[in-house]
Parts: C-alpha cells; structure tokens; sequence
C-alpha cells in the first residue's frame, strides 16, 4: 500500500486498456507507453497487463505502507528512494515507511516524460468493462476515474510469487528503449491519403514534424509545413462552395491515427483520444509505435516513415517476442 504525500503533475492507474467501446464513445485509455508497462509488471512478477501507475513528468512523492517489491520503468524521470537514486528496469524491495519520490528535471535534460511505476500484487482498483485504466475524458475507472491527490492510499494487491523469486531482477540493457529525439515513427499510408495532392505526401515523410506544446494523453499536435489538398468533386463545390477540403463525414477513429485539420498542424490521436472524427487521416501509427507519441516532449522533432500493412504485422510480432522471460536477470 502506498500513500500519496505529493501528487505531481499527473499520476494515474492505468493497465493496458479497455478496448471494444469505441462505438459508444469510449477511449481505449490505459498506458500511453505499453511496453514500459508490460516491462515493469514482468520484473516484478505480474501478468503483462495489470494495473501501475504512469507518471507525467515530476513531483509524485509516495510513502510506502508495507514491504513491496517494486520497479520503476519508462522515461527516467530521476527516481529516488529516501533521497538515494534507484535503478530503472529493476526490481527493487522497499520498506514501510520508505519514500519513494520523482523530484524536478530540467526540461532540456528530459528524455521522454512518462515513468511507469509497478508493483508486486499490481494496483488493486476495481475493474470497470475489463480494465483497471483511469478513464479521464469519461471521469470513471483507475482511482476514483481521477488523477491521484494527496492523501489518497492505494491498495496493492497479492504477490504471484514469492519476493525472494523478484528482488534484483533487471531488464537486459540491450532491450531498453530510447526516448531520445528526432524520433522516427512508422505507419500505413491512409485512409485518406487520396485527398492530399502527391507533394504533400512527399513532404509529410521529408519533413522533421517539431512536438508542439499541445501534447496530452488525447493527442499530440505538430508544428511543420502546410498542407494541400486535391481539388473537391464539383458536387461538392456545390453544395458548399467555401468548404474546407479537409472535412469528412464522421468516422472511427484509431489509436494513432494522423489527422490534419484545416491542412495545418498534423495531431495523433492519442491512447485518451476521440472515437470519431471529422478530419481527413493522411495515415494511421503502427501499433508497435503508439508509444513513441506516449514519450514525446514538446520541441522533440519526429519524422514518419511509411511501411507496408504486412511488414507492419511481422514488426509487431517482433515487438511482442522481444519482452522474454529469460531477459530479466538475476543480479548485476
């Protein structure tokens, strides 16, 4: 059990998410860096996906109400155990009355912006439609469907294993991710790459797209060049000779879907983003890259390469089979 001394920017539980109700307007939600958190509950022996709490930048300053094993992944945002530095991708045993803190970084030495923070038991929260994930557009799920505050208490739920199997484990360096700009994010042309004329495609790989400081859990904005659409079909014109060329009919949309409206400023739908859409998508985000908008700083620079619906799968595969067991260590 911990309690929140202080809350920082923003510390939410979330689990891998709620998929399936989008079409009733309910965001996918859950960790807006999946593999940092699948990472952490592996080293301290959870299943992939249960609940820890995602840390946006600094400030979270907890008290621990028991022993537990804990581990600390994601972006280092400086984590600190009674004032002492800890190891990140690492399992560590903490004390009752141990205070585990995330203290102010500079901005210009902060290399992505969410930490992941799992425990031995996971965070025990009610499940709400499968998932334990703080809902924050919809106020429901996670603690209380809200950020956490100080004085709230968490509860933790009942080890798998027993903590003499966890302490000391570490993920292989080799298979940490980097979250150091220009980041290069892959996707799949479309849906609606055929309403862009061929020189704005070009120039969407070309460009290095700059995060802007609107960046959230919703979505992430970036600032670049403008964009030009093909000529409307003369029905259109007609209907409504003023109209901007980047409207479409309302439609689902992805999790990492690339939506620009008004031809300005392209925005990722984020893991908290909306169902539906109104804007034209030049492409969609792979799934083994969604994280990579969950780690963006404002000022990171990102370029988007395109790849193929097919490599797309294997390198999803590949991502999956690159978390193994046999690659959390014992010791050292």
């Amino acid at each position: 059990m911990f309690e929140v001394i202080h809350s920082g920017i923003m510390t939410t539980v979330q689990d891998l998410g709620r998929p399936g109700y989008s079409s009733a307007g309910i965001p996918l939600s859950g960790a807006a860096d999946p593999f940092s958190l699948k990472v952490g509950n592996l080293l301290v022996g959870n299943r992939s996906g249960e609940a820890g709490l995602e840390i946006l930048l600094n400030g979270l300053q907890l008290a621990a109400l028991k022993k537990m094993i804990i581990a600390v992944t994601g972006a280092d945002l400086g984590p600190m155990l009674n004032k002492e530095k800890i190891l990140m991708w690492s399992s560590i045993e903490i004390e009752k009355g141990d205070v585990l803190s995330f203290p102010f970084i500079k901005t210009s030495s902060l290399k992505g912006c969410r930490a992941y923070l799992t425990v031995a038991g996971g965070v025990d929260v009610p499940v709400i439609l499968g998932s334990k994930s703080t809902c924050l557009p919809g106020n429901f799920g996670g603690f209380n469907g809200r950020a956490l505050k100080k004085g709230d208490r968490i509860e933790v739920g009942s080890s798998l294993l027993p903590f003499s199997e966890l302490k000391n484990r570490r993920l292989s360096e080799m298979k940490r991710p980097h979250f150091d700009d220009p980041w290069e994010i892959r996707v799949i042309l479309g849906p609606h790459d055929h309403l862009f004329t061929e020189e704005s495609i070009e120039m969407f790989f070309s460009h290095a797209w700059r995060v802007s400081y609107k960046a959230s859990r919703f979505g992430v904005r970036y600032i670049g060049a403008k964009f030009n659409f093909k000529p409307r079909p003369p029905h259109q014109v007609k209907r409504d000779p003023k109209g901007d060329p980047s409207n479409i009919p309302s439609q689902g949309v992805p999790v990492g879907a690339i939506e620009i409206a008004g031809g300005e400023e392209p925005i990722a739908i984020g893991v908290d983003g909306p169902s539906s859409t109104g804007y034209a998508m030049i492409a969609t985000i792979i799934s083994a890259d969604v994280w990579k908008i969950g780690q963006s700083t404002p000022d990171d620079l990102t370029s988007f390469r395109r790849v193929g619906i097919d490599e797309a799968y294997q390198i999803l595969i590949d991502a999956e089979e690159w978390i193994e067991m046999e690659d959390i260590l014992r010791g050292g």
